[in-house]
């Protein structure tokens, strides 16, 4: 016959047999799991909206073939952070900005240039990049194949401040920095990327 020791004891589960998650807890308010399609392209995730990358009107030149997908953080779960993962385009970038949250980014596809303040960094499959709070950024893939990235923030922050090539003169001024910072007529375009809008401001 089986014994246990006593700090591991049975006690009866308060969870239905077969339901791992007690008192109709789970992961997602909207659906427990949501599966990767790896053979799609770009990535995606089932019943996972791709939304436009940001809702604020933008020239041209601001951001160019980058779209958003929130995995986490809006679809009721009990946290106090969104995981988002964007993908840009070849061709493509995000804003150059700044904000006083900060950002946790992890390489999840491809490769891309990453803008912290005055210097210029590689990301690639899995690397990490902490952009700190108030930190001018911008991800740009100027490669042949899609940069997708994974970006964790705090589910409430302030909303980040989009920056033009004049409010960074001296970032401007550095010749390895300029070309992430002047940005031309995107190669990219923004209505060729299905996507559904976005309601938040962030």
């Amino acid at each position: 016959m089986e014994t246990l020791p006593p700090t591991m004891s049975r006690q009866p589960s308060s969870a239905p047999e077969g339901h791992l998650f007690p008192h109709g807890a789970t992961p997602s308010a909207a659906s427990p799991v949501h599966r990767f399609t790896p053979c799609t392209e770009p990535f995606r995730w089932e019943g996972i909206p791709v939304t436009a990358y940001q809702s604020t009107p933008a020239t041209a030149a601001d951001f160019s073939g980058i779209t958003r997908q929130t995995l986490f953080g809006r679809s009721g779960e009990t946290i106090g952070f969104e995981v988002r993962y964007f993908e840009i385009a070849p061709g493509g970038w995000s804003s150059l900005e700044c904000h006083e949250h900060a950002h946790a980014v992890i390489g999840l596809r491809g490769s891309g240039k990453v803008l912290l303040g005055d210097t210029v960094q590689t990301l690639g499959f899995l690397d990490l990049a902490y952009i700190g709070a108030n930190c001018v950024h911008r991800l740009v893939n100027d490669g042949t194949t899609p940069f997708g990235f994974l970006c964790i923030v705090d589910a409430k922050r302030d909303r980040p401040r989009r920056l033009r090539p004049a409010d960074v003169p001296e970032l401007l001024a550095n010749p390895v920095l300029a070309p992430l910072i002047q940005r031309a007529v995107p190669p990219v375009q923004e209505d060729a990327i299905q996507t559904t809008p976005r309601a938040d401001q962030t």
